[in-house]
Formats: structure tokens, C-alpha cells, sequence
């Protein structure tokens, strides 16, 4: 009890712990719950499959058959091969294999069909993997940012609050009149609505970064701050072409594409099979067993021996046969095989003695089928055409997606770089406006618009930077490196 005492508070400590993490603890949790990835995984898994079975096809089949049957009425005693008219029960049952010796390598291709499934598979789960990598980096860029602009304002609410306590103190003395203080008090109060409009985004922003997690939002979080300066515009590949190149033979959605090609290829070869002959091989045991057999039946692997034996016929003897009178009846005999052994009529030695086996070889040779094999070879062009097109477009969205990131980064690098200078000139052009406002020579008006001017341009400088980082980070991403702040 005094150990169960003591874990309770233990247990809810841990609970209300905040959890930090980084960029790639977020993208791994986020692939790891992401339910699209997950379908994808699946989906390699049945192309996994599907590669196994079609080489277990290459084997023969083996099939057991029995069957147990009650009749009544007239049928053949396989015994005698007459008609009889009474109830028999009758069971068969059979052992066969088949294998397929010739079908124009279609078995084959389609190994090889399905190993190309297989690898377009996985570049898809990898390419799964791409958009939630790049979704979960926009949220945490998205906090960064938003955790800034929060920082900003809360550190111009202060300026304006540290102010407002000195002007304060002038009014009191009767240095300045009230105006001023009920205008920094009206400046304090849109402070305040920017800290809460800051801090709104910034849960919006976090929301948004649990959802991508597969997290529940009452679960507390924060991620890791900047790390480091941001790059200057000096480490930016040359041109576009150099990280499309680089692109091109990695992203998974190239290969993915360039696999379904081979795959579609394979499937007008599997169509084509159709067109020329099959040949398969069987064999198989049999045996059998019916209520109507004799009593004795012969020993199974016996010989039969000949016997002979009357027929019940007579025959007239001509006339010039000598020692025989003329006329008189000469009995028929014949040769009959009977089974030199014999021995009861038992379940399991009838089926020894009705026990078979038989081999074949068969050609199958076709020579119309309504068209079908051709139209079957048609949709698997189409196929292939369909895929020489998919390629093509995956190649040109890339091309298209990194010119517009190369772009994005030049624009916001320079973007950043202006913002910067502006923030450096409003911020001596605030320090001024206060010093002057302190030595009561410019009104409370004229400190707020440079105040406000200052705040503004701080928030586009923040904008700008982070939208640079986003737009460097994703040529990084396209560039194969890793993604870290």
C-alpha cells in the first residue's frame, strides 16, 4: 500500500511531462502512425505475395479426390458389365499431379512481372514516407515561426508596458498630459490582442503538427528551437538542373514509375503466351470399391490362366469327316482366361485390385478464341503506353516542383535579406523617435507609428526568414540531405 501511495504521485508527474521533440523524432513518429503509410506496407506485403506464389507455380499440383455414392435402380456391375437392378454403394478415389511443361515462359514472366510489382511497390511506400516527411517539416516550420512571432510580441508588449510605467511618472509630475498615457494604454491593450492572436496560432500550428503525428491533441508537446544561423545565399546550387539531376535518379516516385514500365512490358508477354501451344503433363492413381462385387475376386498381381471349357453349343459333322458318322454333334469348346488365384471380397482387396495408374502428355493448340488473346495483348500496349506517360509526368511535376523551390529560395533569401536592412532602419529610426520622445520632443503619437512600424517590420523579417528556411530545407530534402534544424 505504501508503495501503491507512492507511484500515484509518480504516475501523474509523468503524465503532465512535456514531451520535446525534434524534426526527425516528428517525421519518424508521423510515418510510424500515418495510416496511408501503413495501407502502403500493406500493399508491399501482398506483392510479396504474390511473388512467392508465382514461383510456387513453377511446381506441380497435387490433388486427393474421393467421392461415396448410394444408387438405386438399374446400372452396370463393373465386375460383369451387365445391367443389375439393386442398390449399390460405390466409392472412387484418386491421387493426380499436373505440371505445366511448356506455355511460352509465361510463368516465368510472370515472376518477373511480379518482382517489378513488388519493387514499384516499396518506391511507393518510399515516396508514402516523401509527402509526410515534407507535410510534418511545414508544421514544424510553421511552430518555429509561430513561436517567434509569440516571443516578438511579448517583448513589444513589454517595451510598451516599461514605457507606459515611465510616462506614467512624467504625468504624475505634471510633465505631460494624461493623452499620453490613455494612448500607450490603448498601444498596450493591441499588444495584448497580438500576444493572444500568437498564441492562438501557435496552438492552431501545434494542432495541426499532432494531427500530421497521429497524436492526441491533449497530449502536451514542443519541438526543439532553431539551431544555429540561417545558410547564406552563397551555398545555393547553381541552377535548378544540378538538384533536378541529383533528384531525378532517387525520389522513389521516379523509380516507382520506371518499374511500372518494366511490369507492363512483362504483362504483353504474359498476353501474348495465349498465341502458341501449352503442354502439360499428368499422372495420377485410382481405385475403387462397389458393393456389388462377387464374393471372390481375383488376388491382386496374379496371372490368369487359360482354361478350356465348353460352350453348350454342338456342331453337325459334315459328310467325309472319316471315324464320325455323318450328322452327329460334336460339342464346342473354347479358351477362357480365369484368375489363377482368388481370395475374399474384402473393402481393402478390392481396392488393391481395382488400384490404377495412368501418365499423360497433353498439347493444347489454340485456334480461335473470339479474339480474346488479342484483345488481351491490345489492353496490355495500352498499359505500357499508360506508363511511358506516368513517367513522363512524374519527370516533368519534379522538374516543375524544384524550379519553383529554386526559385522560392533565391525570392526568400532576398526576400530575408531586405526585411532585415528594414528592420535595422526602423530600429534606429524607433531609437531616435524615443530618445526624442524622452527628451518630449516629438508627441506620443509619433512613438507609437515608430513603434508599430518597428513590430510590423519585425514580423515580416520573421516571415521571410522562416519562409526561406522552409523553401531550403525542401531543396535539401529534394537534394537527399538530411533535415534538421
Amino acid at each position: 500500500m505504501v508503495l501503491l501511495i507512492w507511484s500515484v504521485p509518480a504516475l501523474s508527474q509523468s503524465s503532465t511531462d512535456v514531451r520535446r521533440l525534434t524534426l526527425p523524432e516528428c517525421i519518424d513518429i508521423a510515418i510510424a502512425n500515418n495510416i496511408s503509410v501503413r495501407q502502403s506496407e500493406l500493399s508491399v506485403r501482398q506483392n510479396q505475395v504474390a511473388l512467392e506464389q508465382s514461383k510456387a507455380d513453377l511446381l506441380p499440383s497435387v490433388n486427393g479426390n474421393t467421392n461415396f455414392s448410394y444408387n438405386v435402380g438399374r446400372t452396370i456391375n463393373q465386375f460383369t458389365n451387365e445391367y443389375v437392378n439393386q442398390p449399390v454403394r460405390q466409392q472412387n478415389m484418386s491421387i493426380t499431379a499436373d505440371v505445366v511443361l511448356f506455355n511460352s515462359f509465361r510463368k516465368l514472366n510472370t515472376i518477373k512481372r511480379n518482382r517489378r510489382d513488388l519493387a514499384s511497390s516499396e518506391y511507393g511506400l518510399a515516396a508514402q514516407k516523401n509527402d509526410i516527411t515534407l507535410d510534418v517539416l511545414q508544421a514544424y516550420t510553421q511552430i518555429l515561426l509561430n513561436q517567434e512571432l509569440l516571443r516578438n510580441a511579448e517583448f513589444t508588449n513589454r517595451t510598451t508596458q516599461s514605457q507606459l510605467e515611465r510616462t506614467q511618472r512624467l504625468v504624475d509630475a505634471g510633465s505631460l498630459p494624461i493623452a499620453n498615457v490613455l494612448q500607450l494604454e490603448a498601444q498596450q491593450a493591441t499588444d495584448e490582442l497580438t500576444i493572444i492572436n500568437a498564441e492562438n496560432n501557435l496552438e492552431l500550428a501545434l494542432l495541426n503538427l499532432k494531427q500530421i503525428l497521429q497524436i492526441p491533441e491533449s497530449e502536451p508537446i514542443e519541438i526543439a528551437n532553431l539551431d544555429g544561423e540561417v545558410p547564406e545565399l552563397v551555398s545555393l546550387p547553381e541552377s535548378a538542373d544540378d538538384i533536378y539531376n541529383q533528384a531525378v535518379s532517387t525520389l522513389p516516385q521516379i523509380n516507382q514509375a520506371t518499374e511500372d514500365i518494366a511490369a507492363r512490358r512483362y504483362d504483353i508477354s504474359i498476353a501474348k503466351a495465349d498465341f502458341f501451344p501449352r503442354i502439360t503433363a499428368s499422372a495420377g492413381i485410382f481405385s475403387q470399391y462397389s458393393s456389388i462385387a462377387p464374393d471372390s475376386i481375383p488376388r491382386s498381381g496374379t496371372d490368369n490362366v487359360l482354361r478350356v471349357l465348353p460352350t453348350g453349343d454342338f456342331l453337325l459333322v459334315p459328310d467325309g469327316l472319316p471315324g464320325l458318322p455323318v450328322g452327329s454333334r460334336v460339342p464346342v469348346f473354347t479358351e477362357i482366361e480365369f484368375p489363377s488365384e482368388l481370395t475374399n471380397n474384402t473393402y481393402v482387396n478390392q481396392l488393391d485390385f481395382n488400384y490404377r495408374r495412368f501418365a499423360q502428355i497433353s498439347l493444347n493448340i489454340p485456334i480461335f478464341n473470339n479474339w480474346r488473346t488479342r484483345t488481351n495483348v491490345a489492353n496490355a500496349q495500352i498499359g505500357l503506353e499508360n506508363a511511358r506517360l506516368n513517367e513522363l509526368n512524374q519527370r516533368n511535376l519534379l522538374r516543375q516542383t524544384i524550379e519553383q523551390v529554386f526559385l522560392d529560395v533565391r525570392s526568400n533569401a532576398k526576400q530575408y535579406q531586405a526585411a532585415e536592412r528594414r528592420v535595422a532602419q526602423l530600429l534606429r529610426a524607433f531609437e531616435d523617435t524615443e530618445r526624442r520622445y524622452q527628451a518630449q520632443a516629438v508627441d506620443i503619437y509619433a512613438y507609437n507609428q515608430a513603434q508599430n512600424n518597428l513590430t510590423a517590420a519585425e514580423a515580416d523579417v520573421l516571415q521571410a526568414k522562416y519562409n526561406y528556411l522552409l523553401s531550403l530545407k525542401v531543396m535539401d530534402f529534394y537534394q537527399g540531405k538530411p533535415l534538421s534544424f
